[in-house]
């Protein structure tokens, strides 16, 4: 993931900056698009490099011309993502939730800023090329329309199919709020070892119930309830009020395989060589007859899909699978996703906001082991 600088050129910027109409203006920003375009060709030939968002208007077909003679050469493929809105609430609240909160009206009130980005999407209209069959058959885009709606034109590769899948199962105006929380602690937890399929401690117990009078106490009893097959989560649900309790296979542990039921120390001294390598890279490293994270974000996709159209829902599983989950509402990165601390007996709770997520964590105080392992330095793992 890169993000491209540039500067304060559109930043800060009156409504008339954006004025078809205005020479300065049009040229400041076609100097934009070009350095942008630059940037990112430049950026794919560099290794392992192969999706890139232009996050930009790009409204009329001399831009979009001017992006394909920029990519096509270069072996890159282009596809457009275009999106409709006629309804008028719709745009209104989407100005007041998102736009007035961007950097572009950083400092400035929001009536005002309300009022500056609505001229704004008047100057678009002005020059605006709407993406058709008749003029841009052959062009890859997905056109959607009132958020609802989706034409889907001419696909070329499997990343842009999953563009189109990922599209039409988000929810953009749904707020999801979402409360997760590992399982009360588990005899294996107790006893450092990872993986199993054991029952909950006195002290799992213990929390399960806070957990539940939590849920009382602030209404949440009608909230929805997730969770995996394994026996301590099934436990832990079974101290809560709510009803609506749904066991979901994706949401397991991650797959120990022979290292299942063995604390680290036993598996530094079993399999050394794959106790180094995991540390090398996390996230990438798959246990031997067992799972990699990339695996259980793989297998956590549909599951989070449908979590984008809930309105609030209460996971109970586990820390891999909360570390992908929070990862992916938090916008981290694969390098950070297998070190983000889940602690036990706690409940995190990831609420939208302007651009993204913000995450607040509500301990009740309930002893517990740690189980989380801090990620190893280079150094450390070459002096085994």
């Amino acid at each position: 993931k890169a993000v491209v600088s540039t500067q304060s050129t559109g930043v800060n910027m009156p409504c008339d900056y954006y004025d078809p109409s205005n020479a300065e203006g049009a040229q400041s920003r076609r100097m934009v698009a070009n350095h942008v375009l630059d940037t990112i060709v430049d950026w794919f030939k560099e290794d392992e490099n192969c999706v890139a968002i232009l996050d930009a208007t790009n409204t009329t077909r001399e831009r979009r011309d001017l992006i394909l003679e920029r990519c096509s050469p270069e072996g890159i493929q282009v596809m457009f993502i275009e999106s409709v809105l006629d309804d008028t609430l719709i745009e209104e609240s989407n100005i007041r939730d998102h736009k007035i909160r961007c950097p572009d009206y950083q400092g400035c009130e929001p009536d005002a800023a309300f009022k500056d980005f609505s001229e704004r999407i008047q100057n678009y209209k002005k020059a605006y090329e709407t993406l058709c069959l008749n003029l841009d058959r052959e062009f890859s885009f997905i056109r959607v329309s009132n958020i609802t709606q989706f034409h889907i034109n001419n696909l070329a590769s499997t990343v842009q199919s999953k563009s189109a899948y990922f599209l039409m199962n988000i929810r953009p105006h749904t707020k999801t709020t979402l409360y997760l929380s590992r399982h009360g602690e588990s005899l294996f937890n107790e006893q450092a070892k990872i993986g199993g399929d054991t029952n909950l401690t006195d002290n799992g117990i213990r929390y399960a119930k806070k957990l539940g009078k939590f849920l009382q106490e602030n209404n949440l009893t009608e909230v929805p309830v997730w969770t995996s097959i394994m026996k301590r989560t099934i436990e832990t649900c079974s101290h809560l009020p709510n009803q609506n309790v749904q066991r979901y296979k994706c949401l397991n542990e991650i797959d120990a395989g022979r290292s299942d039921g063995l604390t680290y120390k036993q598996i530094e001294e079993l399999y050394p060589e794959d106790f180094a390598l995991r540390d090398l890279d996390k996230y990438n490293y798959r246990y031997p007859e067992g799972e990699s994270y990339q695996d259980v974000c793989c297998r956590l996709e549909p599951i989070i899909m449908d979590l984008e159209k809930q309105d609030q829902v209460l996971l109970i599983c586990h820390q891999a699978v909360l570390r992908c989950i929070v990862g992916y509402f938090l916008n981290l990165s694969t390098e950070e996703i297998p070190y983000i601390k889940i602690p036990l007996h706690t409940v995190i709770k990831i609420a939208p906001v302007a651009y993204g997520c913000e995450k607040e964590e509500i301990s009740f105080g309930v002893e517990s082991s740690v189980t989380h392992r801090d990620k190893q330095t280079q150094e450390s793992i070459e002096r085994r």
